[in-house]
């Protein structure tokens, strides 16, 4: 199985990175989104995350999936399934690691891939699950050959395996049998049927759980100041869960 590059940021004194070595603290493992597909995102929201993370004690974790960024393989082969197992890899690098208590975080399609993936995980596997923006379903989200992204020319083609490769649980399905706290974060401007979709699901999911909707935001939190609100709203979510 494939082990993605990854970027660890640690604890140390005024929020700088700390050298490798340091004992393991709480990790969240972040995850890059749909036709992003690197650590930074939009306005280095997930760098400033992890940063965030880091001054509050959390060692935080960010990767490339398959085909992305600094990590293997040619992006044209990824699909949702793709990314599922390089979270599996990921989190079982980090339990290998001596991580014990870890939350995850997604973005858009990362956020369905943290969702599909959690809900398959041992039991007390994760401990908290924030999802921002998330895909609210696979059953309709581009189940169509899309030209643009097929375009050869289009550096985030993909193949027609990309809109059949789907898991078998669905994303409804899979977030009511998550039994660890979750908070999902999005704007009031997030895609068509994107929040009616994720309404329905915390509806049917097990408590803890928390909807927080950012006012005037878009799908990626392209402002910086609905991006300090996110950023802010997710660690004091993991500060709760994870240092305890």
């Amino acid at each position: 199985m494939r082990s993605p590059p990854v970027s660890p940021t640690r604890p140390a004194p005024a929020g700088r990175d700390a050298a490798p070595g340091r004992s393991p603290q709480p990790p969240a493992c972040d995850l890059g989104a749909w036709l992003y597909r690197h650590k930074a995102e939009t306005g280095r929201l997930f760098v400033d995350t992890a940063r965030a993370l880091a001054d509050r004690g959390l060692d935080a974790l960010r990767f490339d999936f398959m085909g992305s960024g600094d990590s293997s393989g040619n992006f044209r082969d990824m699909t949702p399934l793709t990314e599922i197992d390089d979270l599996h890899a990921v989190l079982n690098w980090a339990r290998r690691r001596g991580y014990r208590r870890i939350g995850v975080l997604g973005l858009s399609l990362g956020g369905a891939v943290a969702i599909c993936t959690v809900a398959h995980r041992p039991a007390g596997d994760v401990a908290a699950l924030c999802t921002w923006s998330s895909v609210p379903s696979f059953a309709s989200w581009r189940r169509q050959p899309d030209d643009a992204v097929l375009d050869p020319q289009n550096c985030n083609r993909v193949s027609p395996r990309f809109f059949r490769d789907r898991p078998n649980v669905d994303v409804p399905a899979a977030y009511a049998i998550i039994a660890c706290p979750k908070l999902q974060i999005q704007g009031d401007h997030d895609l068509p049927g994107f929040r009616k979709g994720l309404e329905s699901n915390l509806r049917a999911a097990m408590p803890p759980k928390r909807h927080v909707i950012i006012p005037g935001a878009d799908h990626v939190f392209s402002r910086a100041d609905h991006r300090r609100r996110v950023i802010r709203q997710t660690l004091n979510f993991f500060e709760r869960w994870l240092l305890r």
